[in-house]
């Protein structure tokens, strides 16, 4: 059977879930719109335009390596939203004391894009679509 939408949600693991949360509705404009216990860990949900995201935090019996090296690794790379006004998002988020870990470039279809650090060594790729 095909898939019949966009992603359902994004799951992300930080050892402070709700800082973690706070981090994308501040520097990505979500809202967060559920924080609770859920199957014995924290949840916060954030909403990133249509997408969500769902930040967890330890539970008992994970076997969780904290370690950020910031080297790529096998398994999910980055995740990436689609933005308006690219140039102006990339602005604030250095305005605002985020990281942009790869400049703004062009990809071959025109379209734009920029990477930036999320909390926890999330990578997170933003893109400006061609109309």
């Amino acid at each position: 059977m095909p898939i019949i939408g966009h992603y359902h949600h994004v799951h992300l693991i930080s050892p402070n879930p709700r800082m973690a949360a706070e981090w994308f509705a501040e520097f990505l404009g979500g809202k967060i719109f559920r924080d609770e216990e859920l199957r014995g860990a924290r949840n916060v949900r954030v909403r990133l335009g249509k997408c969500m995201l769902n930040i967890r935090g330890e539970r008992e019996g994970d076997t969780i390596d904290n370690t950020i090296t910031g080297k790529q690794r096998f398994g999910i790379d980055h995740f990436c939203l689609e933005v308006n006004n690219l140039k102006g998002m990339l602005h604030d988020v250095e305005i605002k004391g985020g990281k942009i870990t790869e400049a703004l470039f062009e990809l071959p279809s025109g379209n734009h894009a920029a990477y930036v650090a999320g909390p926890d060594g999330v990578s997170i790729e933003l893109i400006e679509t061609k109309v």
